[in-house]
């Protein structure tokens, strides 16, 4: 039986990996940059406030220089039948040398950061930031993107247990490959409609307008949960509760809309011993970075009301697997 209300933050950190595959002219490059700039700011927010934070980041962000990446590739991708991989490794050879020539595909000195700020967990997002539904015959080119990460991460003395698909492209059919490399904990999507996991060709401008207008008035629901439902079948599937979009200048007057949104799902967790998980990208927060750190401030501000009120727990994705599986205090 769990007395406590938990809030779990989650990161997508992507860089430059992030948009590639969409964004060839570049034109989303100010955010990507931005992010670099955001992220120590996000850290002492976080720090001021003890909230504990998932960072899923992707793979190449560890690499200390293109050769690291080229022959992680040579070694995993020599029979890659999807376009995305194709795609992925075409960017990699318009990589610069290493992070100071090419900021937005490399990332070990952020990386470091964040490992050196208390109660931050550090994540996967793929290798390549790879699509899991939108690549067919993904099995056996998501198991040679894992292994690649793998590879990575290892090196820099990193073991990540918690899994992020990209673009939320939730596919079960992989679990088990995650499950064999140690990852036994996922962010699943919203149980709604609006929210489930579909190809990119499936979405549509309906869906996206209205997860729009349901960031700022409840369609869909608090999206809160009982740690107890995350397990299943070995694996622990901790679903988003909410995504925390950015300051837009000129949706000013809905920001207070926005915040009420979340933060009354903050409080209907808090008091009903449930999850409330809040999900965002560092380059999210590339623009506009001091109204969003300014708004993930009352966030977390918040939080802190709710733990005195409460005993609302901040948890990384990690410290809530082991509580649902019974290895940590579940007070």
């Amino acid at each position: 039986m769990f007395k406590n209300g938990y809030f779990i933050i989650s990161l997508d950190f992507e860089l430059r990996w992030g948009s590639y595959s969409w964004d060839t002219n570049h034109s989303y490059d100010a955010n990507v940059l931005g992010a670099r700039k955001a992220i120590p700011d996000i850290l002492q927010t976080f720090k001021e406030h003890q909230i504990h934070a998932t960072w899923a980041t992707v793979g190449a962000l560890f690499a200390e220089s293109k050769s690291d990446i080229l022959e992680v590739n040579k070694q995993y991708f020599k029979n890659t039948p999807t376009t995305h991989i194709s795609d992925f490794l075409k960017e990699c050879t318009e990589l610069g040398e290493n992070e100071t020539a090419d900021p937005s595909h490399y990332a070990l000195s952020l990386i470091e950061q964040i490992s050196a700020t208390e109660h931050q967990e550090i994540g996967l997002h793929t290798y390549s930031h790879f699509y899991c539904l939108d690549n067919k015959e993904a099995d056996k080119s998501f198991q040679s993107d894992t292994c690649a990460a793998l590879a990575m991460m290892n090196a820099q003395g990193i073991e990540p247990k918690s899994f992020v698909f990209p673009r939320n492209q939730f596919n079960p059919e992989l679990l088990d490959i995650l499950k064999s490399y140690g990852m036994n904990i996922v962010r699943g999507n919203e149980n709604h409609v609006l929210y489930r996991e579909r190809e990119e060709k499936q979405e549509n401008r309906v869906h996206r307008a209205l997860r729009l207008m349901d960031s700022y008035v409840n369609i869909s629901g608090y999206h809160t949960f009982s740690p107890d439902s995350c397990l299943k079948q070995g694996l622990v599937n901790i679903p988003s509760s909410r995504f925390l979009r950015p300051y837009v200048k000129k949706a000013r007057h809905l920001e207070r809309l926005k915040l009420n949104r979340i933060k009354k799902a903050m409080r209907h967790a808090s008091e009903h011993g449930e999850v409330f998980h809040l999900w965002f990208h560092p380059h999210n927060f590339g623009m506009n970075i001091k109204e969003n750190i300014a708004m993930l401030q009352d966030i977390c501000a918040y939080y802190e009301y709710l733990q005195h009120e409460f005993g609302f727990k901040s948890v990384t994705m990690q410290e809530l697997a082991q509580k649902v599986e019974g290895k940590g205090d579940t007070l």
